[in-house]
């Protein structure tokens, strides 16, 4: 052991001890000794390691997602493409979808006294229609008799439009 070391005593604070014992207080330092002139650890990776695990997953996290943006974006941009039928001696007959149109709805606000079946009364051929006002507001479902004052009810063409289609 190198006993060169200069190493301040613990227990009564003496500085530059040379030897194993402490000249103040005869404390055996030879531990103390031992332990200060072990050759220095090798640096310790662990950290550096950890930050670089944290980065590599940062990055990969931020680079699914990004791509996984980019296919959501260019999933709901790319527009219905109509398919091209290349030339040929017995051309197949393209089908076109015939879109219908989506109902017309008429609203009404909902007073005091007011049940679906007046409402339906009002609308409908007959109250006994509420259900079909009740189709179109799915937050009926459930509370029929329960409308509140100043409520906006939908009026499905379904139902204003029955007279019509019945004389046809």
């Amino acid at each position: 052991m190198n006993t060169k070391t200069k190493i301040d005593c613990p227990v009564c604070g003496y500085q530059g001890v040379e030897g194993h014992t402490c000249p103040n207080c005869d404390t055996d330092i030879s531990l103390i000794r031992s332990l200060e002139e072990l050759p220095p650890r090798p640096k310790s990776w662990i950290k550096e390691i950890a930050i670089l695990m944290l980065v590599i997953g940062v990055t990969i996290g931020a680079g699914g997602s990004f791509f996984a943006l980019q296919t959501a974006f260019y999933t709901a941009t790319i527009p219905n493409p109509t398919p091209k039928v290349a030339s040929s001696p017995n051309p197949s007959p393209q089908i076109t979808p015939v879109l219908k149109k989506p109902p017309i709805l008429t609203t009404y606000t909902v007073k005091s006294g007011d049940t679906l079946s007046s409402i339906a009364g009002k609308f409908c051929r007959k109250s006994t229609d509420w259900q079909l006002i009740v189709a179109v507001n799915p937050e009926l479902q459930k509370r029929e008799n329960q409308l509140d004052i100043g409520q906006v009810l939908k009026i499905p063409s379904s139902c204003k439009g029955k007279k019509h289609h019945e004389h046809n």
